[in-house]
């Protein structure tokens, strides 16, 4: 009996590649269909009024096919093209507009993490990070993206940002030390299992032992904390308050 021999003629692999795509493309319009299913109960129980992003279950989301993909596609990838799909699903809930000061704003490094991130969103700049972070005051669904060490801490003290806090950092994976954005929103804070809380600290030159790490901004120290902390973070330092909780960078075995 002749054995049969796969067909791996160039044309045929094509063939498989086109299959594979209807296939994504399928896939694709069932997820955003579930978007729809998602919008229309957000729409009906108003949590969609204070802002679409669900930063606990995106990070989850990424952890588990990060995990998933293992050595066979490069985590990065895995961002990406998540970050597109989560992305155009967050806009199909409710428009975004991203705020940030024109200094930041004219960074071809960071608009380039912004536009990998944020994909197709609006940006909105501003003179400073404190009028970036006071736009995002007047607007629940919008977010204000901030260089830590940039001048915005006195106007996230003095109320600028009204009640939002910071929700995230980029980059997602985890890169060491200071994170490069701080991301502002109204989204609910609510743990991931592996978190950071950023606590500011009315003094320049304070140094916190167990920090992941500091920063300055202004007159103000900033420092990452490892866990999801309350409010008792006083016998830190008088004066001390929590600027944020939000999930730590995504870690990727080498």
């Amino acid at each position: 009996m002749t054995a049969v021999t796969p067909d791996t003629s160039l044309d045929a692999i094509r063939r498989e590649i086109d299959s594979i795509d209807d296939q994504i493309l399928g896939l694709l319009l069932q997820r955003f269909a579930a978007t729809e299913r998602v919008k229309a109960t957000k729409a009906h129980d108003g949590s969609i009024a204070s802002s679409p992003f669900r930063p606990a279950r995106e990070t989850a989301m990424m952890q588990r096919l990060i995990s998933a993909a293992g050595t066979s596609l490069d985590p990065q990838i895995v961002v990406r093209l998540w970050r597109v799909i989560l992305s155009a699903s967050i806009q199909s809930q409710a428009p975004v507009t991203l705020h940030m000061d024109s200094v930041l704003g004219h960074d071809l490094a960071i608009r380039l993490l912004v536009s990998q991130h944020f994909c197709g969103m609006t940006v909105d700049l501003h003179q400073t990070p404190a009028r970036a972070l006071a736009a995002l005051g007047k607007a629940q669904g919008d977010l204000a993206l901030v260089a830590p060490s940039s001048d915005w801490a006195a106007g996230f003290s003095a109320g600028e940002a009204g009640r939002a806090q910071v929700i995230v950092t980029l980059p997602v994976l985890a890169a060491g030390g200071q994170p490069q954005l701080l991301i502002f929103g109204h989204a609910a804070q609510q743990p991931s299992g592996d978190d950071e809380t950023l606590v500011l600290i009315p003094d320049d030159k304070a140094e916190v032992p167990d920090a992941l790490w500091q920063a300055r901004s202004g007159a103000v120290t900033l420092a990452g904390l490892p866990g999801f902390q309350d409010d008792a973070i006083n016998s830190i330092s008088p004066g001390a308050r929590i600027a944020g909780r939000y999930p730590r960078p995504i870690k990727v075995s080498p």
